[in-house]
């Protein structure tokens, strides 16, 4: 079975149930979390790759299911999204396909609830392509806002990366650290 692929109940949550008890870890005005992808919510399991190419190529970042997983996400809770570059595709290595599916599954692995498609957003093109939606720029983040119907004073963007601190701020919304939030440190910025 891959590594984030389901067993059952994700996190250890009620099936189709959202945990109310617990306490987010996010500002309270926040409304939609986008997450990066590698490092953030996944971690590569095949050495001197920078994303996976297939469903057993990657396991959850240590401690991120327990960070986020008991959170009600989704209707009636936090919207979730996604902003990840995946040149990979662009270089023949996955389908952009496979790398949706791929993203999908680590954000339900994480969190124990799977966004809608267009939540997740990506860039496939090459590292030098200049577009306007490989990180740093902001274009995956205002996709991932304008799909939720969200502003960015209510949005805030996780990562683990320079690339990802710097599209938050020309995104203009807040930014919280991967380890801030694995330490319960609700510091955006």
């Amino acid at each position: 079975m891959p590594n984030g692929a389901r067993q059952g109940p994700l996190c250890g949550a009620p099936a189709g149930g959202a945990g109310a008890g617990r306490v987010s870890p996010f500002p309270p005005h926040i409304r939609l979390v986008i997450f990066d992808a590698d490092n953030t919510l996944r971690r590569v399991t095949v050495p001197g790759r920078v994303c996976p190419w297939g469903p057993e190529e990657w396991e959850p970042l240590p401690g991120i299911r327990a960070a986020l997983c008991g959170l009600r996400w989704g209707a009636g809770g936090l919207l979730l999204g996604m902003a990840s570059n995946q040149d990979q595709v662009f270089y023949g290595h996955l389908t952009a396909d496979m790398a949706r599916r791929l993203l999908l599954d680590a954000a339900e692995a994480a969190t124990g609830h799977r966004p809608p498609d267009g939540a997740v957003r990506f860039c496939i093109h090459a590292m030098d392509a200049g577009c306007g939606c490989r990180k740093p720029e902001p274009g995956l983040l205002h996709e991932a806002m304008e799909f939720q119907g969200m502003d960015p004073g209510a949005t805030l963007f996780v990562g683990d990366a320079d690339v990802d601190r710097e599209a938050a701020r020309r995104a203009g919304v807040a930014f919280l650290h991967v380890d801030d939030l694995l330490a319960g440190r609700q510091g955006a910025g």
